[in-house]
C-alpha cells in the first residue's frame, strides 16, 4: 500500500458507515467505489472486520471505512466486532447511519443513539432500501430518529441502485476540512491482498451453501504468489465438523468446483489479471474462540 500526499487534491476526508447487520453497508460501500472491496451476502454479520474503501476524483480523496454491524453480542468473536466498530467512531470526518424504516424499534437503535450523540462529528441519517417499503414508513422511521439523534441530514438511498448516492457524496465532501490526498490515486482499499481473497471466497461459500453452513464458516489464504501476471492463490476452507466438510466438497467435489470458479471470476475482475485458485477445506472444531482465529480475521 502506498501512502502519498497529493498535494492538487482539493479535500481529503474519513467517513465511517455503521448500522445494524444486514442493512446494506457493504453494497453502499461498492457501489461508492465502482468496485467490490467487501463481500456481501444474505447472512447477518457477513463484514467481520473494518474494511477501508478509497474513492479518490479530480476533486477530493474520501475514505470509507466499513463496519461489523453493531448488534447485541454475546460470543467472544462477535464482541470483537461490535468494540472495532465502535472504535472507528473517532476521528473520523462524517459518521453514516444506515438503516431501514421497519428497524426503528429494534433492540440496537438506543444503544446506536447513544453512541452517536456522544460524538461531535457530523452524522448523516440514511434511509435504505427505500423501494422496499412504502413513504409513510420512511417519513416515520426518518421522524423518530431524528428527534432521538443529532444528525445533519437524512437522505432515503438505495445503496443497490444508487438512488441519492451522488447527492450523499456531495454533500459528504463539503464537511472534509483537510486537503490533499494521502493514498495513491490507483489504490481503491487498504485490505491486504490475502485477506481480500479469502473474503471473496467466504462470499461464495456463503451464497452457494445459502443456510447449510453457519456464517462464522472461517476462510483463510494460506499463500499468495504472481507469476508471469498470473495469481496464484492455496485458500483453506475451515469447518467445524466432518459432515460440514462433505457438504461444502459435494459430490464428486462439485460444490467446491463451482464455489472456486465463482470465486476465480471475481478475483479476476478485481485484480485484472488471471488466477489460479486452490481451494482446501479443513475440520478443526475448537477454533471459535482461539487467538488463531482471531488472528486470522483481522480482528
Amino acid at each position: 500500500m502506498k501512502i502519498q500526499k497529493m498535494s492538487n487534491m482539493n479535500k481529503f476526508g474519513v467517513v465511517t458507515i455503521i448500522g445494524r447487520p444486514n442493512v446494506g453497508k457493504s453494497t453502499l460501500l461498492n457501489y461508492i467505489l465502482g468496485e467490490k472491496v467487501t463481500i456481501i451476502s444474505s447472512k447477518p454479520n457477513t463484514t467481520r472486520t473494518v474494511v477501508k474503501g478509497i474513492k479518490t476524483t479530480k476533486d477530493y480523496q474520501a475514505v470509507f471505512v466499513d463496519t461489523p454491524g453493531i448488534h447485541n453480542a454475546r460470543d467472544k468473536i462477535n464482541r470483537l466486532m461490535v468494540d472495532q466498530t465502535v472504535s472507528s467512531l473517532s476521528m473520523v470526518d462524517v459518521i453514516y447511519l444506515m438503516m431501514e424504516p421497519d428497524e426503528i424499534f429494534a433492540s440496537e437503535f438506543n444503544y446506536i443513539m447513544s453512541l452517536l450523540n456522544e460524538l461531535n462529528i457530523p452524522k448523516f441519517l440514511l434511509i435504505n432500501k427505500i423501494d422496499a417499503y412504502k413513504r409513510h414508513e420512511i417519513y416515520k422511521m426518518a421522524d423518530t430518529a431524528f428527534k432521538k439523534g443529532k444528525f445533519k441530514y437524512v437522505l432515503p438511498i438505495s445503496a443497490k441502485k444508487g438512488t441519492n448516492v451522488e447527492k450523499l457524496l456531495s454533500l459528504t465532501v463539503e464537511e472534509f476540512s483537510s486537503t490533499g490526498a494521502f493514498y495513491d490515486e490507483e489504490e481503491i482499499t487498504s485490505i491486504p491482498e490475502k485477506f481480500l481473497i479469502a473474503e471473496f471466497v467466504r462470499e461464495q461459500v456463503f451464497n452457494y451453501m445459502k443456510d447449510e453452513l453457519p456464517y462464522d464458516t472461517l476462510v483463510e489464504c494460506e499463500s499468495l504468489e504472481e507469476e508471469n501476471d498470473k495469481l496464484f492463490a492455496s485458500v483453506s476452507i475451515i469447518v467445524k465438523r466432518d459432515s460440514q466438510k462433505g457438504m461444502i466438497i459435494g459430490k464428486q467435489g462439485q460444490n467446491l468446483k463451482n464455489i472456486g470458479k465463482r470465486a476465480r471470476q471475481n478475483l479476476k475482475r478485481f485484480f485484472g489479471v488471471p488466477i489460479h485458485l486452490e481451494l482446501w477445506v479443513k475440520v478443526k472444531s475448537n477454533w471459535q474462540d482461539s487467538d488463531e482465529y482471531l488472528s486470522i480475521q483481522g480482528l
